[in-house]
């Protein structure tokens, strides 16, 4: 087996300074936040470009290199079919979704639900959004941690405090954990996509340079022999396109689930909306769909390339519950040279933190305009609270869900792969409350308590059927964790297991109980009066005044320029430190890269400003 490297003094040296660089423009752009409007929204002067990228790094952080890179590296080519997914949801965002999530003039993702069905029915969401989402979000934390503790080497350090012994794992969970929360408070809409947007292009000349070396070191020296070193090299069924060990009813669940993810998931609501003009929803989801073809190959085909240069990976990592997880990372710490490997580390971090940032974010204006400005309005006769309030409401919130998920994810690693446990937990939950949502945005002829209905109906099936599941299989159902027991079954031929259950039973019935609804409509004229404002709004261009270019837009070009710029800079003066002619070579090419970048923002800002 190889033996790889992990980060030393220049690595360490450049993490700093990159987290210290990324928590400055939270500093920097945290005085773009004059309202809550601003924290929540980016006052909806967000450039497209960059809500563009942001909408797809939020959903392209750590679980890409981490989770989905062990899903790729257990089942081969198939892989291609998963995660190429978002490229055909991201043409349901085109045509439909982009432009109705603009047109619907909101300031907080689930006042859709305020304006489509009722407060009671954003109260509930809030209620029901809340607990799967901090689930989520210490999954995300927990595969981040397997991404930094394994690159820095911390996996197998044991450190104890008096009574308590931590891991260096459990160290890295905690200590990230609280930078994010620093960070997160911190920023706002601003801050999230304007680093979104600097750890994009990280991410992209990471990709760029680990596609080609891990073909040119598996072949000695040369592209072409790697390529016919894998073909030839890798096990057996591994490059077959057909589906492997890889159900169609596994696909076709997950193809489903990513139309609702990467169209009604509330954080992509918010990028769509949090544009100036809906004509730009449309530019935003094709660059999202080609991105979402392009980058998936960039990093599937080096993870099929590190199975056969790794091919007991569970030697290189026993420490990890899942070491397949940690493939792409042995292959950056394998052909990354020192200098860019600590700027790839500090960008997967911060992207993920980013990735987080976005779901606190659109949490707390959900907790701050959908839930405690109503109560707060009804106790005060009418009376809004202040705005500085509400912003500290809102900070308040990202605080205590922060800590929850931290804590969350130190008993992730008892339990096995984060990407079975993020399709387990999102499976339950996502049909059942997004059918509302996706439907209910086109299809405007159900009562106000439809979508409260159809999200209760629907989870609730779900949730016996996963018992009944378990219980057929004879798995014991002793308490709420046996609901999660892997169980598979067999229907006419096809293999199937909890999560197409999920997604099926979940789409199904929430679907039918939906349509249902619609046999009783609104008699309340408070409701039809709603329901018609909405529809107006839903029919009616949301175009950009004449007003000029808000002075922010132009601001955080300028600022990805000199983000961009500074790495940039700093890698072609590491390439000079470099041992050998292709850490040279690698370090000086990405810091060219990266300054291109920094000459294209730059391009942008100055037509911005024209």
């Amino acid at each position: 087996m190889p033996v790889l490297k992990h980060l030393n003094s220049i690595d360490y040296i450049v993490v700093v300074f990159f987290l210290a660089m990324v928590a400055g423009v939270g500093v920097f752009i945290s005085k773009y936040n004059r309202n809550t409007k601003d924290y929540f929204k980016a006052g909806g002067k967000l450039p497209w470009i960059i809500s563009s990228i942001s909408l797809f790094v939020s959903g392209f952080s750590a679980f890409m290199f981490v989770s989905a890179s062990g899903f790729t590296y257990r089942n081969g080519a198939s892989a291609i079919y998963m995660f190429t997914s978002s490229f055909g949801a991201y043409w349901l965002g085109y045509f439909v979704y982009g432009k109705l999530w603009r047109r619907t003039r909101i300031d907080s993702p689930m006042e859709i639900l305020t304006r489509r069905y009722s407060q009671s029915t954003t109260y509930f969401y809030s209620i029901i959004a809340v607990v799967p989402n901090v689930f989520l979000m210490g999954t995300l934390i927990y595969t981040l941690c397997i991404f930094v503790s394994s690159a820095l080497g911390f996996g197998a350090l044991e450190v104890t405090f008096g009574f308590l012994t931590l891991t260096g794992f459990e160290l890295t969970l905690i200590g990230i954990g609280v930078v994010l929360l620093v960070y997160t408070v911190l920023g706002g809409l601003w801050a999230v996509a304007v680093t979104d947007t600097l750890q994009f292009i990280i991410l992209f000349l990471m990709t760029a340079v680990v596609f080609p070396f891990s073909f040119i070191y598996l072949g000695d020296g040369s592209f072409a022999t790697g390529v016919k070193n894998l073909l030839e090299q890798a096990p057996q069924g591994y490059l077959d396109f057909s589906f492997g060990q890889i159900s169609f009813l596994f696909i076709a669940s997950f193809w489903v689930m990513n139309a609702f993810g990467y169209n009604v998931n509330w954080h992509i609501g918010q990028r769509y909306y949090s544009i100036a003009d809906e004509r730009d929803t449309k530019k935003m989801a094709l660059m999202c769909a080609v991105f979402g073809l392009v980058a998936p190959l960039m990093w599937i085909l080096p993870v099929m390339v590190a199975r056969v240069i790794f091919p007991d990976i569970a030697s290189v990592w026993p420490e990890l519950t899942a070491p397949s997880e940690a493939s792409f990372v042995s292959l950056c710490l394998l052909i990354l040279p020192h200098g860019f490997l600590g700027v790839v580390v500090s960008a997967i971090l911060a992207a993920s933190m980013s990735s987080a940032d976005s779901t606190f974010n659109w949490l707390a204006a959900v907790v701050t305009k959908d839930v405690y400005v109503p109560l707060a309005r009804k106790l005060k006769h009418g009376k809004d609270p202040a705005d500085r309030t509400q912003l500290i409401v809102g900070k308040m919130t990202v605080l205590t869900i922060g800590v929850l998920a931290i804590s969350i994810s130190l008993f992730f690693q008892k339990i096995g792969s984060s990407f079975d446990i993020y399709l387990k937990i999102y499976s339950m939950t996502t049909p059942a409350m997004f059918v509302p949502v996706m439907l209910g945005l086109v299809y405007r002829k159900t009562p106000w308590w439809s979508a409260i209905v159809t999200a209760s109906i629907g989870m609730s099936v779900t949730l016996i059927m996963n018992a009944v599941a378990t219980v057929t299989a004879g798995l014991p159902l002793d308490g709420v964790a046996d609901i999660f027991s892997d169980v598979r079954f067999s229907l006419y031929g096809f293999e199937y297991g909890k999560f197409e259950m999920n997604i099926f039973v979940g789409l199904t019935v929430s679907a039918a109980v939906f349509f249902l609804t619609s046999k009783w409509p609104n008699k309340k004229q408070t409701d039809i009066s709603r329901l018609a404002a909405l529809d107006r709004d839903l029919k009616t261009p949301a175009h950009r005044s004449n007003e000029p270019v808000d002075k922010r837009s132009i601001q955080s070009y300028q600022v990805v320029a000199l983000l961009s710029g500074i790495i940039g800079g700093l890698l072609v003066v590491l390439s000079f430190f470099s041992n050998g002619s292709q850490d040279f070579l690698i370090n000086f090419l990405t810091g060219i890269g990266a300054l291109l970048f920094s000459i294209f923002f730059l391009f942008l800002s100055k037509r911005a400003t024209q």
